[in-house]
């Protein structure tokens, strides 16, 4: 794409007409996951940050990571390398420039980078509608007993008389004297 010229000037005057800038198909892993957690970075140090800054800030990672070479050259007339430190002081300082290559990366990357925090974000099993015709139905299972049975207290005319516990079903908890 071409972008208005962001070289540095000459004799006080622009380089050339235009600058051409090309960015990356696709942000690779490392940059995708450094543009999400700009976005975490920012709500932990301005926890009032607004969906304003969040994009900003997303849209400054894709800038930094995602141009891949530009024709952009220095005051000696030598190319300069499209690194970090150079997008900052040459393309940031030109809104209108840096607007146009913004809305560009933003179309190319905002899919890839925002999905997986949405995915992260939304519950792990998404309502799914029901059909009037599909309801509860009731169970024509009995429901299985009681693993014990009540405590009582049982007293025999004996000459011993005993206390029972909670019978476990099929077992005795009593002992014969």
């Amino acid at each position: 794409m071409d972008i208005p010229c962001i070289c540095p000037l000459v004799e006080g005057k622009p380089r050339h007409a235009t600058d051409s800038v090309e960015l990356r198909e696709r942000l690779g892993f490392r940059a995708s996951l450094a543009a999400q957690n700009a976005i975490f970075f920012l709500k932990g140090q301005d926890p009032d940050a607004s969906e304003a800054d969040i994009l900003a800030a997303l849209t400054e990672s894709y800038l930094l990571d995602g141009i891949e070479s530009w024709s952009v050259v220095g005051v000696d007339g030598k190319p300069v390398e499209p690194t970090k430190p150079a997008i900052r002081e040459l393309l940031f300082p030109h809104i209108d420039a840096a607007m146009l290559i913004a809305d560009a990366a933003d179309e190319l990357y905002r899919d890839a980078v925002l999905a997986p925090l949405v995915a992260k974000a939304s519950p792990s099993s998404p309502p799914t509608p029901m059909d009037e015709s599909i309801s509860a139905t009731s169970s024509s299972v009995e429901p299985s007993p009681s693993p014990y049975l009540p405590s009582s207290t049982i007293t025999i005319p004996m000459d011993d008389t005993e206390t029972t516990s909670p019978l476990l079903v099929g077992g005795s908890n009593s002992s014969q004297s």
